[in-house]
């Protein structure tokens, strides 16, 4: 789930606007999907992408209708949903309104928790349909959205959604990797220094960060190597989200045993779950370092840095985007245990806390 990117408010009932809007907010074109606008006091307020079910057999249709239920349990502000399918293209398909059978049985569903279906639309090829019964369920062109002032207001703020979820691959290799990764060595026994560089660097701007591990090979070759200490690996969303000295006190709790649970903040925000909110800006620099990294990782380094990055994505709320790096990670490597974890964990659809609360969740900063 993917909350509102903050930006001056679209029309909740022009599909050519929602149209515009949704790879924007999802970060990439959908296919084979349900893309859900959830609606809260008259204001989009974030947006949900499920799998359409294998088929519109009743079971099938029944299943698929009661995980996104499941789903929608999880924000209970909701109040209206508008709906687009993103039908598969089907050359022998009839020109009546694909996936009639599943928006009704949602319709009904939801109305059953008191939600509106507000619209819903079927974009298939070139062609979208309107449920609207007023509209008799016509196919229509779909006009060319380059213009369109939703999609061109976003393009300006520099969003540009991939055709596909960006899974880690494709990233430009450094051009002194080998001397980099010559200077790779574990840092297991430096935790605190390998923190602490950590910190500085996401205390840098994207510019910043980018030139000094560029220039500095021991530098990047520090950060790699922390990485192959899994204790390294998996404090660094915690070092991103709430701060040094925070993670300073997990690491005195866990070493000294002061504390009984000193590790429970750690997992309890791994897992999505407190009153509190990551600080967004740290993590995101904590995504651009990452995959600024991906250029010269390899092997664990890379796997622990794909880990990251879609543990990031997760915490965003685009399940869609952590997973699709998770499973190039586990495709690379089937025995990388974290990525297969998460895997699991993320593929039940599983939301952290925050994503579901307007107040915490990540918005994409689009003015």
């Amino acid at each position: 789930m993917t909350t509102t990117p903050e930006r001056q408010p679209l029309s909740l009932s022009s599909y050519k606007d929602i149209l515009a809007y949704v790879p924007h907010a999802l970060g990439f074109h959908p296919r084979n999907s349900a893309v859900l606008l959830l609606i809260e006091d008259d204001r989009l307020e974030a947006t949900l992408r499920v799998d359409l079910p294998p088929s519109t057999r009743r079971e099938d249709v029944e299943n698929w209708s009661s995980q996104v239920n499941r789903l929608l349990e999880r924000i209970p502000s909701v109040q209206d949903v508008a709906l687009v399918i993103y039908a598969p293209e089907d050359r022998l398909a009839q020109l009546d309104a694909p996936y009639s059978s599943l928006v009704n049985h949602l319709e009904t569903t939801l109305s059953r928790r008191r939600i509106r279906l507000r619209h819903a639309w079927c974009l298939r090829a070139s062609m979208i349909w309107d449920y609207d019964p007023e509209e008799g369920n016509c196919a229509k062109a779909v006009p060319s959205l380059v213009t369109n002032e939703t999609h061109l207001s976003m393009v300006l703020a520099g969003s540009a959604p991939m055709d596909t979820p960006w899974d880690g691959t494709g990233i430009a290799k450094w051009s002194n990797s080998k001397d980099v990764l010559h200077l790779v060595v574990d840092q297991g026994g430096n935790v605190m220094e390998c923190l602490e560089t950590w910190n500085r660097t996401l205390k840098m701007t994207q510019k910043d960060s980018e030139s000094s591990l560029r220039d500095d090979p021991r530098l990047a070759a520090l950060l790699l190597g922390s990485l192959q200490t899994k204790f390294v690996r998996d404090l660094l969303p915690y070092l991103a989200g709430q701060g040094l000295e925070d993670t300073l006190d997990i690491i005195f709790g866990v070493s000294f045993d002061a504390q009984e649970g000193a590790i429970a903040p750690l997992s309890d925000y791994l897992l999505g779950r407190g009153w509190y909110a990551p600080d967004w800006r740290r993590v995101d620099r904590l995504w651009e370092v990452a995959r600024d990294l991906l250029g010269v990782a390899c092997d664990d380094s890379r796997h622990a840095l794909l880990c990251i990055l879609a543990w990031i994505e997760w915490a965003r709320g685009r399940g869609s985007m952590a997973l699709a790096l998770l499973n190039q990670a586990v495709e690379e490597n089937e025995k990388y245990e974290l990525a297969a974890l998460l895997q699991k964990l993320m593929s039940h659809g599983i939301m952290p806390s925050w994503a579901t609360d307007q107040l915490r969740a990540w918005r994409a900063n689009f003015a």
